[in-house]
């Protein structure tokens, strides 16, 4: 009784998690167009 309780609770779990939305928000619009600066710490010569 048991073992099929814990069973049908992880199932349903797991159904969950795999409808539920993973996608990221949509990007900044604003920042199309633009490269990564780089890090200002690092050397120019590491660069």
């Amino acid at each position: 009784m048991k073992f099929t309780t814990v069973l049908i609770i992880l199932l349903s779990t797991f159904a969950l998690m795999a409808c539920s939305p993973s996608a990221p928000d949509s990007p900044d619009p604003d920042a199309y167009g633009q490269t990564i600066k780089p890090d200002h710490n690092v050397p120019t010569e590491h660069q």
